[in-house]
Formats: structure tokens, C-alpha cells, sequence
């Protein structure tokens, strides 16, 4: 009687285990195709894409091609060109080496190959669907290697159905492409989407590629990094820190050319833009390192994007270094002042809001030659018993050290505010109330702080003006979104990336205070953009808005109007940093009290925060 329970799975099941790691999505079967065309050798790469990769994903090459035994023996598990024994794992210099890909590929999808050498007259065709060889014959075909992966997932239903919509799988596989594209500046690539040409990228150097797949813009923004010391050198470029981001999607580390994911040294080189960013924004940079293939080991994971070196902390102060010496270089760390008041980006307002009239404010019983004694009273009123609270054992002995220096900070702001507006209470003329206005004021230049009838309400002004304005331009009657007319038509130049998204949701993004044309290729006219919005800065938001708009679909299942209404409102809110005036202030307060799901953002944060009057006097009561 056999007991065991231990049963050996066959090959092909073992492939089906083995593609849930190699290939979780289309983008991964383009990663592994792309990587063995540049290991081929080739200097021009074309990549065709239907519906997203799920019904194809196409590679083509001018590479060394493979003969009929290798066509065959490629899809096998553990199959690989790369290396040969163990030692060659500590000097690889291939982008594939684990020889699980095409395999793992074949086992999920009904894969074409034909493939010829270029010393050869005619080439071979290859057949597999789920894991086996349906035809193997001789063909006609171009040199190098042609490799067609159709219908992914189809034994696999269950795994289909997981795959997002088209439009967030095909950012996932553009994502892909821009990385290999990237560090191969000398190899000519090519995506069609759908059978549009979307990239066509000659040979080139490092510069040019970027300025090619991320847009003109670009061309002013760069920074040149190079350092070299033994066995290691640094290479590539920063943006200047006016184009910061919010999220790290433009963050391109390369080590040995492999995409690689480091947070250590991707912090080595945020480090080196220290007091340079805006609150809560993030650098983009294109940098690549070239190490000692024996220094780092890349057999970690089957994704190969992990990496481990064998000092680190080497590693991490070349690049802080070479960082900062880059942008001392370009005076950028001396002539940049973030602390500096920035206009407010958003001043949207209602039709037929009518704006206050500016007044000034007289104190008719006013005397300078009281003496301080007679404007004692005054003080007594309020800053003597408020400085009576302080030296109260109860508030003393507070152990909630932050929330009572924030109470601190604001009694004292309502202390000063009410002195500059109440002037001397001697005087019978002088005014005995406050206006709801001057009853507002702002702390850091973050924080709205109002007093209601229950207590104290703190507002994140950027949060709140967050949730106002994805508010107004989420509702489904939003006709009457203000725009503002450019003075004479603007020509905005974009990435390919960004032309797409952009012609995808034009038509969406042109009624929202938006009014764009497109021209041909990635040109657009632009004739007018929401109110509030700097005209200076419209190429800036409207980039920052479509890669917003991008990544909300990556993490979202919403549809285009939310995503957009979100992206539109996280550009233009009002962001920590920025002074506001009285009126703005009472215009944030006042809405955000009349909207809906007011105490929360749309990204999830929370809008402000209520001190009781309860929780107030909890804080001076007694033990």
C-alpha cells in the first residue's frame, strides 16, 4: 500500500505555478520579450500591442536570431543562453539569465515564434499553446526573431478576469517599454498600440532618449550628473527642482542597464534636494550606475527589479554626492527659494459671485498719546487672565504637549487678532463686535483656524480646498465651470505618453474649463483653462493633471469623470505654504461647511479637526 502524499506536479502545471510570478500581467511578458531582444543584440526593436496585451503582444527584432534546436529548446524550463554554471551568476551582464520566462509565457498563452540567424537562408516557426509544441517547421521570415504571445490567460480564466480595464493594463505595459527604452538610448525602438504608432524612437545618446519619451520639456529641466570612482560611476541626469512630483513614478534608477527599485538610494538622491522641494513633492531623475558585476547579486526575485550590493553605504554617498554636487554645479541649491509667498493656484468661485468690496477700517476713538496704563484694561481682559490659564497647575501638568502648544499659538492669534480690530474699549465709539471675517486666520500657512459655537474648528486648507473643488467638478451638472481665455493660443508640446492619455479624455477635460485642440503628432493648441490657474504654469498642471489622471486608473476602478474631477482638484487645491488672505480664508471656511462629506478629502485625508469646548475645559480643569 502506497502512503505517501507527496505527488511530483507535472511540467506543465509547475509552468502554470511558476508564470503567477514571472508573468502577473501582459506588462510582464513585455519586460521579459523586450530584455532577450537586447540581449540579442539587436539595434531596432518593435513592440505591437492589441487590446492592452490581452489579446497580443507582439516583439520583433533585428537580433543574432536562434536555430531550429534552439527554437525548440528556448521554451523549455530552465532554458537560457546566459550562463552556464553557478559562477556565472556572480558576472552577469545579460538582462535575462534564469531561463523561466518564455517558458512561463508558453504555459499561459498560445505563443508564435520564428526566428532565423542572419548567416542562415531561411528561418523556423515554432507553435505552442499551453505549455505544448502544436508545429515546428522551416519558414520564411526576416532575420533576427519574431515572438507573438496571444490570448494570455486563456486556459487560465480565473487569472483573466483579474486584469484591470484596457486603458490601466496598457500603462502598466507603456511603463515597461519606457524602462528598457530608457537605458538603451543606442537601440531604436517602436510601440504601436492598436496598430497606431505610438513611440518611434531613434538611436541616440541618454538625453535625447529621455527628452523623446517624456517631451520637449524636458530639454530645460535636466541636470547632467557624472561621477566616477573605482569600480563604481554614476551617470544620467536630475530635474530641476521646479518640476518636482508628487508620487515617484518618474523616479528611474539603473544599475549595469537594469531597472531596478532601491529605496535607500532613491532616498540618497531626495536627500540631496533637501530644502529644495516643496512640502509633500518628490525629484525625478534618470540616473544609472555602473558597478562590478561580482559587487551586486540580482538573483533575488524572478522580476529581477531587486538588487542586493556589497556596500551599500558606498553606493549611497556617490550618489548624495555626485547629487548634490550636480545641482551646486547648476547653482540651482543657491537660487531657488521655496520659502518665498506663491500666489494662490486656485480661486475659483461661483456664477455671479460678486467679490467684497475692499474697506478700511476706522477706529474713530483712537488717542496715541494714551499711556499704557490707561490701555490696561484692555489687556487685563484678555491677556492677563489668558496668562493666568497658562500658569494653571491643570494645563501645567497637560501631558498632550502638542495639543496644548497648538491651543497656546491660536489663543494667542485670537488675543491679537481681536486687539487690532476691537482698538480701545474706552471709547463709546469704538466697535463692540468683530466681524465674522476677522474672526478667521491662518497658522504655518497650512492650517485655517475659526471659532465655531462648540469650540474650535482646524481646517488643512489643502485638504478642504481639495474637497471643494473635485466637489465642483464631479457634480454632473458642471456646465458652468469658469475658464479664462489665453491672450493669444498656446502651443503645448507632450510626451507620447501624455498626448495619449490626453486625446483619450480631451473631449471629458474641454468641459471642464479646459479648451484644447489637437494638431497632429503630440501637439496641442491651447485656447483657454479653468479660472485660477496661472497661465505661466497651465503646461506644468496640465502634465501634472495627466499623470494624476494615470495613476488614478492604475489604483482605481472608478470611471474617467471621477478620476479626472480627482486629478483636476489635487493640481489645483491650495497647498501648504501658501498665505492666504482674509477672504480667501472666509471662502474656504464657508464652503467647506456646505459641502458634502465635508470632514474628509477625496485622496482620503482628513479636512479639520474640532477642539470641543468640553475637550478646552478638560484642559483647565482640575486633577
Amino acid at each position: 500500500m502506497n502512503t505517501s502524499i507527496i505527488n511530483i506536479l507535472p511540467d506543465f502545471v509547475a509552468n502554470q505555478i511558476a508564470a503567477g510570478e514571472v508573468v502577473n500581467r501582459p506588462a510582464s511578458a513585455v519586460k521579459e520579450l523586450l530584455e532577450n531582444a537586447v540581449d540579442a543584440g539587436a539595434d531596432k526593436i518593435e513592440l505591437h500591442i492589441e487590446d492592452a496585451g490581452k489579446t497580443l503582444v507582439q516583439v520583433v527584432d533585428n537580433g543574432c536570431g536562434m536555430k531550429p534546436e534552439d527554437a525548440r529548446k528556448c521554451f523549455l524550463a530552465h532554458a537560457t543562453s546566459k550562463l552556464a554554471t553557478a559562477d556565472d551568476l556572480l558576472s552577469l551582464t545579460t538582462m535575462g539569465f534564469r531561463g523561466e520566462a518564455l517558458a512561463s509565457i508558453a504555459a499561459v498563452a498560445q505563443v508564435e515564434l520564428q526566428t532565423r540567424p542572419q548567416e542562415d537562408e531561411t528561418g523556423t516557426l515554432v507553435v505552442i499553446e499551453g505549455g505544448k509544441i502544436l508545429q515546428e517547421k522551416p519558414c520564411a521570415c526576416a532575420p533576427g526573431t519574431s515572438i507573438k504571445v496571444k490570448n494570455i490567460y486563456f486556459n487560465t480564466p480565473a487569472r483573466r478576469q483579474f486584469l484591470k480595464s484596457d486603458d490601466v493594463e496598457y500603462r502598466y505595459v507603456e511603463e515597461e517599454f519606457n524602462r528598457v527604452a530608457l537605458v538603451h538610448p543606442d537601440i531604436r525602438f517602436e510601440l504601436y498600440r492598436n496598430g497606431r504608432k505610438i513611440y518611434f524612437l531613434e538611436a541616440g545618446n541618454f538625453k535625447k532618449r529621455i527628452v523623446a519619451l517624456m517631451g520637449k520639456s524636458f530639454d530645460s529641466r535636466l541636470v547632467k550628473v557624472a561621477e566616477k570612482i573605482p569600480d563604481v560611476e554614476v551617470t544620467g541626469y536630475l530635474c530641476s527642482p521646479d518640476y518636482a512630483v508628487k508620487g515617484r513614478g518618474k523616479q528611474f534608477l539603473f544599475v549595469n542597464r537594469r531597472f531596478v527599485k532601491h529605496p535607500y538610494l532613491a532616498n540618497a538622491v531626495e536627500k540631496a534636494y533637501q530644502d529644495l522641494l516643496p512640502e509633500g513633492k518628490n525629484p525625478v531623475f534618470f540616473l544609472h550606475l555602473s558597478v562590478d558585476p561580482h559587487s551586486i547579486d540580482v538573483n533575488i526575485h524572478p522580476t529581477k527589479t531587486e538588487i542586493r550590493f556589497k556596500d551599500e553605504h558606498l553606493l549611497y554617498g556617490l550618489l548624495l554626492s555626485a547629487c548634490k554636487h550636480a545641482l551646486g554645479v547648476s547653482q540651482i541649491r543657491d537660487t531657488l527659494d521655496f520659502g518665498s509667498e506663491q500666489a494662490l493656484p486656485y480661486q475659483y468661485k461661483p456664477q455671479g459671485y460678486v467679490p467684497q468690496a475692499p474697506s478700511v477700517k476706522l477706529q474713530p476713538g483712537y488717542n496715541p498719546f494714551h499711556t499704557v496704563a490707561e490701555k490696561k484694561d484692555y489687556r487685563t481682559a484678555y491677556g492677563e487672565s489668558f496668562a493666568r490659564m497658562q500658569e494653571s497647575p491643570a494645563f501645567r501638568d497637560t501631558s498632550d504637549e502638542p495639543a496644548k502648544q497648538l491651543l497656546l499659538d491660536c489663543m494667542e492669534e485670537v488675543v491679537a487678532d481681536t486687539r487690532n480690530n476691537h482698538g480701545d474699549t474706552h471709547n463709546a465709539g469704538a466697535e463692540e463686535k468683530t466681524s465674522d471675517t476677522a474672526r478667521i486666520f491662518q497658522i504655518f500657512d497650512r492650517y485655517i483656524v475659526t471659532p465655531l459655537k462648540s469650540g474650535l474648528a482646524f481646517i488643512d486648507q489643502e485638504a478642504a480646498s481639495e474637497r471643494i473643488i473635485y466637489n465642483d467638478y464631479a457634480r454632473p451638472q458642471n456646465d458652468n465651470v469658469p475658464s479664462q481665455n489665453t491672450l493669444f493660443p498656446q502651443t503645448v508640446e507632450l510626451s507620447s505618453s501624455h498626448a495619449q492619455i490626453l486625446n483619450d479624455v480631451r473631449d471629458k477635460l474641454n468641459t471642464l474649463g479646459w479648451a484644447v485642440e489637437w494638431v497632429g503628432a503630440n501637439s496641442f493648441i491651447l485656447n483657454a483653462f479653468p479660472a485660477g490657474i496661472q497661465e505661466g504654469r497651465v503646461q506644468e498642471i496640465l502634465e501634472n493633471l495627466l499623470d494624476d489622471y494615470a495613476a488614478n486608473l492604475m489604483k482605481t476602478s472608478s470611471g474617467m469623470e471621477e478620476n479626472l474631477a480627482l486629478a483636476m482638484a489635487r493640481q489645483m487645491s491650495v497647498k501648504a505654504g501658501t498665505t492666504l488672505s482674509q477672504e480667501e480664508m472666509f471662502y474656504i471656511v464657508n464652503r467647506l461647511f456646505s459641502e458634502t462629506q465635508s470632514e474628509i478629502s477625496p485622496s482620503g485625508r482628513k479636512t479639520l479637526w474640532i477642539l470641543s469646548e468640553k475637550a478646552l475645559s478638560d484642559m483647565f480643569s482640575k486633577r
